[in-house]
């Protein structure tokens, strides 16, 4: 399954390309007194299955120049954070496999549960749904015992302003729909955001572009059908 995040069909959304903008030395810069830019590297996803993976080497380089992206640790990411029963990646699975490789983490979604399992097409029999929890409670405990915090809230701009602002990296879900004709979750980086926009990587991306999406559409950007989930690490 392809997700494609290139040419926004959607008009009410406007995805364009920026110059970047960045204070290398403390990672951010603020300007018109609300702006955080983080200079984080591009990275393209090599498998329709791995933007998560891919969304998370993004944010490890920046905060650590001495990992080394490619597609043998996307694979093994993603082996970490799958589901099994679900091609793409959880949460707990990304902030695991974050967490296991010397950074700090936080999961935020709004519901607390296992995201989009509702929104499946076909849905999961019962067997399948079993495999899928289980898998889900063990990544979860695995987290919580790496230290991996929780917080079950609605996402917002002021949720990732401040995430932003303590030299974090959000990563967040959003839906294909908004640039394709696919319905599928799709995992990003956030770069950035100010008064009038987000900034985010897309590793779908053919090539590096640094997106952005207006403010006044941000809560129809982040999630999938309702759900909402992010990621966020650091360097303790």
């Amino acid at each position: 399954m392809a997700c494609p995040f290139l040419n926004c069909n959607n008009p009410s959304l406007k995805f364009t390309d920026h110059q970047l903008i960045s204070e290398k030395g403390i990672g951010m810069q603020a300007e018109h007194g609300t702006s955080i830019r983080l200079d984080i590297p591009f990275y393209r996803q090599h498998f329709n299955i791995t933007c998560g993976p891919a969304s998370l080497m993004m944010a490890m380089k920046y905060l650590d120049n001495d990992l080394h992206p490619g597609k043998g640790l996307e694979i093994d990411i993603w082996r970490e954070a799958n589901l099994v029963t679900l091609p793409g990646t959880s949460r707990y699975g990304l902030a695991y496999s974050a967490a296991v490789r010397g950074f700090s983490a936080t999961v935020t979604s709004n519901t607390g549960g296992i995201d989009f399992v509702d929104r499946l097409v076909p849905p999961l029999n019962d067997p399948e749904m079993q495999t899928l929890k289980d898998f889900f409670h063990e990544r979860k405990t695995r987290c919580r015992k790496l230290g991996v915090s929780e917080r079950v809230e609605t996402i917002t701009g002021k949720t990732i302003y401040k995430s932003l602002l303590l030299n974090h990296v959000p990563l967040i879900v959003t839906n294909c729909l908004f640039s394709s004709n696919e319905d599928l979750p799709h995992w990003v980086t956030v770069t950035g955001i100010d008064d009038k926009f987000m900034y985010f990587n897309n590793p779908s991306d053919a090539n590096p572009r640094k997106r952005k999406i207006e403010l006044p559409t941000l809560q129809m950007f982040v999630g999938y059908h309702g759900d909402q989930s992010m990621v966020e690490i650091w360097k303790p």
